[in-house]
């Protein structure tokens, strides 16, 4: 159906556009099939450098966090294992002096650690001991003592990397080297811009960075924007901290459709097919040049102008067509002369049809002298008859016309069923049911008469015990014009049951009608014969606004 559609629309179509829309595909799908090759081929090319510089950066940045990781966790080390940060700390609050010539030198070694390690930004020490001096630094364990942090680290006495409160920090126990009593621990907390500087190496990227403790995530960092779809994923092992790492890269970010080697590519393609179609424009303008002067020259044959003569001087497929429209043009101008001897002819023909006619009117004249010598005798039946005769006769013939109001057709069957009144001596009933506003519709002529028939023939007639009826409704159903015709005769319900009619099976006389019917008011309408139990019944179907008169 599509097909059949597409087909119309291009048949439809003139001449030079059916022309260049061919030669355009020919010429232009070959291009389109290289372009997408060359757009296939190079996107994949760049995914797969897109992939590399993604697993470059984020192998990079890693490698940067881990860097950066481990020098904190060297400092922590250097800090909890150094000798004067040890000693500060056995001192026993009762020495007091001891504790304040150390502090002298505990002091600058923090604050070197401080300055010298770019990640620190705070550095805490709690133990047991009431401090009197650097309050900042060293406190007393009370307070986060009960802490899961503090806890967790008493226990293992390793460094562990912590993320709470929006904040990074790392703690570690100070142990007596001798005793391997706990002397306190150390708590740094880390500057978060550190770690996420190290990100910047994305800006240009849709990422999102999780870091991840036991398969949970706590720490979530969003670069350009919200990914919709991931189009990589990798996690990799942080062995400093325990934790985990989990690089996101957008989908849209291996999207190469504004690659600018794209763009190139599609910019050449249109360049090519802008040439392509200009030389397809001039090129079919150039060679059908030729037939649209010819074509001007056959639309003067419209303007009834067959004198002219089409220039064939060309040897080629055009001169061909050239030659065959003049030897056409020749032909159409001794058939011209043919059908104007025709026409004599016809007229002499219509001359015998109105003297043919001249035999209708002898027959009315007959029939008038009949009727009146029957007034003169008194016999009234020969009267009815004669006039019934005359009004058949002259709704039948209708002065040779086709089509008449549906009055005048009603009038010839009602006289046509008094004649058979009269022939069965009144054996059967007739009942008219005409809507008023219906008998000035314009139909086909004599269409009743041959249902009518049948209905007496095969239907009154063969009646033996009951009294034949015949019921003939005319009535409009919308659009449509129906005309009824009702017998009581029980034949053909006998041979078909309640189907209807096959019009292969409809006699001579029925199927004449029906095609002048379907004819003249379309494939729609015609005529229908079904029986059932009450008897038979033949309808005429005329589509009003399909009639041709």
């Amino acid at each position: 159906m599509r097909t059949a559609k597409w087909r119309a629309r291009f048949d439809r179509m003139h001449f030079l556009n059916k022309v260049r829309l061919i030669y355009s595909l020919i010429i232009m799908v070959p291009i389109l099939l290289l372009e997408c090759f060359v757009w296939f081929t190079s996107s994949n090319f760049i995914r797969e450098q897109q992939m590399l510089e993604v697993r470059d950066s984020i192998e990079r940045n890693f490698q940067d966090i881990q860097n950066q990781m481990e020098q904190c966790e060297r400092s922590l080390l250097y800090l909890s294992s150094n000798t004067i940060m040890k000693e500060f700390l056995i001192t026993e609050d009762n020495e007091y002096m001891k504790r304040l010539e150390l502090s002298e030198n505990v002091g600058p070694l923090v604050y070197n650690s401080l300055l010298s390690t770019r990640g620190f930004s705070k550095i805490q020490i709690f133990s047991e001991k009431h401090f009197g001096v650097s309050y900042d630094l060293f406190k007393n364990d009370s307070e986060v003592k009960d802490a899961d942090w503090y806890k967790k680290t008493e226990e293992t006495g390793k460094t562990l990397w912590w993320y709470g409160g929006e904040q990074f920090f790392i703690t570690r126990c100070i142990k007596d080297p001798v005793t391997e009593k706990e002397l306190g621990i150390i708590r740094i907390d880390l500057r978060r811009e550190v770690l996420e500087d190290s990100f910047g190496m994305f800006l240009d990227m849709p990422l999102e960075i999780s870091l991840l403790k036991e398969g949970e995530e706590f720490y979530h960092y969003t670069g350009t924007g919200e990914i919709q779809e991931a189009g990589y994923e990798k996690v990799m092992d942080m062995e400093t901290s325990g934790w985990q790492i989990r690089y996101t890269v957008g989908r849209e970010y291996f999207s190469a459709m504004l690659h600018p080697r794209i763009i190139i590519s599609l910019f050449i393609t249109m360049c090519l097919l802008a040439c392509a179609w200009m030389l397809v424009n001039h090129s079919t303008k150039y060679l059908l040049n030729r037939l649209y002067r010819i074509i001007e020259e056959v639309k003067k044959v419209k303007d009834n102008n067959f004198e002219i003569e089409v220039d064939e001087s060309s040897g080629d497929e055009i001169g061909e067509l050239a030659e065959s429209i003049n030897r056409m043009l020749k032909k159409i101008r001794m058939l011209i002369d043919e059908v104007y001897k025709s026409e004599l002819d016809k007229k002499n023909l219509e001359l015998d049809l109105l003297q043919s006619k001249i035999n209708p009117h002898f027959l009315y004249n007959n029939l008038s002298a009949i009727n009146w010598i029957a007034i003169e005798n008194g016999e009234d039946r020969i009267y009815q008859i004669t006039t019934q005769m005359a009004t058949f006769y002259r709704t039948a013939l209708n002065r040779g016309v086709n089509v008449d109001r549906l009055e005048v057709e009603a009038e010839n069957i009602k006289a046509y069923l008094n004649l058979q009144l009269y022939a069965h001596d009144d054996s059967f009933e007739v009942e008219y049911h005409i809507e008023e506003k219906v008998l000035d519709i314009r139909i086909p002529i004599f269409i009743m008469q041959p249902l009518v028939e049948n209905a007496i023939e095969h239907g009154i007639d063969t009646l033996r015990e009951e009294k034949g009826k015949i019921s003939i409704r005319i009535f409009q159903d919308d659009d449509w014009l129906v005309i009824s015709i009702w017998d009581n005769g029980k034949v053909l319900y006998r041979e078909i049951g309640t189907t209807v009619m096959d019009r292969d099976s409809f006699g001579y006389g029925v199927r004449n009608v029906d095609k002048r019917i379907r004819l003249q008011c379309g494939e729609s309408s015609g005529v229908e014969i079904r029986a059932d139990e009450s008897g038979t019944t033949s309808l005429i179907r005329l589509k009003k606004n399909a009639m041709i008169i």
